[in-house]
């Protein structure tokens, strides 16, 4: 057969026949059973066995265009599911963001009455549902530079509220403890600050504060997850883009480029 084609038609058949032989692959990893005890070799062969240039070209084009259009299906349904978790995720972050921070400030104070004062960090959060907080709880906070972004400091708190101590809708529950010390040693200004601070700019801090835990009777404990909308909308988006490449694609074998087997 080969001696009749031109040079171009020589290399669109080995392209097909790289595609079969993935092809083979392919089948024999779907349907072990049907080809048991046949090499990928043999089972090429019979894909072409008496099919002529023209047949074997649209045979592993054939095969391009399904590869193709199975990726779009797989690519497709993996947005559907990522769009599925984004909504589970925000329905749970506005859960937990229910405890909302609604006061944040740094004040000065001593643990024991002949300590040296220094800089406490003071958190106000509020029950803004409509469930009582019980049981275990947890919030984060994070310290940044307002100049770089680089990350100071960050630790998490938590505790149990109980029956005798549970945050009703909207009750408040105060956080009041030694500022980190890496934020400490990130300014200079502490001994001429007056307190209590709201600004931190001027310390070159940013600080947040955010719940991660909370339990209700209703919905018991409630974790914050990992991944949030930006990454959902990164990956959609990522997904998106390979999927509007491979619509672009018209499944012929001159898209494609022949290397080497290395």
């Amino acid at each position: 057969m080969e001696e009749k084609l031109d040079a171009n038609e020589k290399e669109n058949l080995e392209k097909a026949f790289r595609l079969i032989a993935v092809k083979a692959m392919k089948e024999k990893w779907n349907s072990p059973e049907k080809y048991k005890g046949k090499s990928f070799d043999e089972i090429s062969m019979e894909m072409i066995d008496g099919k002529s240039y023209s047949a074997i070209i649209s045979f592993a084009e054939d095969f391009l265009a399904a590869d193709r259009d199975e990726k779009i299906i797989k690519k497709t349904a993996v947005i559907d599911s990522l769009e599925k978790d984004k909504l589970k995720v925000a329905k749970v972050n506005k859960q937990i963001d229910a405890f909302k921070l609604t006061k944040i400030s740094i004040s000065e104070d001593q643990f024991f009455s002949d300590d040296p004062k220094s800089p406490y960090l003071d958190l106000v959060f509020t029950n803004t549902s409509t469930e009582a907080l019980i049981g275990e709880y947890m919030f984060n906070i994070e310290i940044y530079s307002k100049k770089t972004g680089e990350k100071i400091a960050a630790q998490g708190s938590g505790g149990t509220f109980n029956d005798d101590y549970a945050i009703k809708p909207n009750e408040t529950y105060d956080y009041h403890q030694p500022l980190f010390s890496e934020a400490v040693a990130h300014s200079n200004l502490w001994k001429t600050a007056k307190y209590p601070i709201t600004d931190f700019a001027p310390y070159d801090l940013v600080i947040k504060a955010y719940a991660s835990k909370i339990t209700t009777k209703k919905d018991g404990v409630i974790i914050r997850p990992k991944a949030d909308a930006a990454y959902f909308d990164a990956e959609i988006k990522k997904l998106t883009e390979e999927i509007k490449v491979l619509k672009e694609t018209k499944a012929s074998l001159d898209e494609l480029e022949l290397t080497d087997h290395d």
